[in-house]
């Protein structure tokens, strides 16, 4: 099992909000998803709990955390960031049959949520002026428009 991130519910949103920056490096990047980012688990219908998992079971927790982040950031793209999404997956001990279940449904519906929206950048935006200060910032990898939003020279 991979190291999991430090993660509590945040007291609003149904979300769990990162304690610490969580850094890992897979697929021949190095991703590192900044403390306070706040994520909703996996984004898994109900009626599909049954045969994989619940949005928030620690099998999922750490692939969806990442997989997130990379939604947001496209630090890489769409068809890369969900076979990371994968590749997690497995190294976290999921089945495959789950897995490659669980990647189909991102595959098929992702792309919906590839784009960020205003909602997203506004997160982004807030995140960004968080964590500007922070060691790791440049690693963080926010999308040059949002360090023009949120630092402006």
């Amino acid at each position: 099992m991979l190291k999991q991130p430090s993660v509590k519910p945040h007291q609003i949103e149904n979300k769990y909000e990162l304690l610490r920056d969580y850094e890992i490096e897979v697929a021949g990047l190095n991703i590192i998803v900044p403390k306070f980012f706040r994520y909703d688990g996996a984004s898994i219908p109900s009626v599909a709990w049954q045969l994989t998992f619940s949005p928030f079971h620690p099998d999922v927790m750490l692939p969806s955390l990442v997989h997130d982040w990379l939604f947001y950031i496209h630090q890489t793209d769409r068809e890369t960031t969900d076979d990371i999404f994968y590749e997690l997956l497995r190294k976290n001990k999921v089945s495959y049959l789950k897995a490659t279940a669980m990647w189909a449904a991102v595959r098929a519906g992702g792309g919906l949520f590839w784009d960020n929206d205003k909602e997203d950048t506004e997160m982004l935006k807030k995140l960004c002026k968080k964590v500007r200060n922070r060691a790791n910032y440049e690693g963080y990898q926010f999308p040059s428009e949002i360090k023009q939003l949120c630092c402006p020279n």
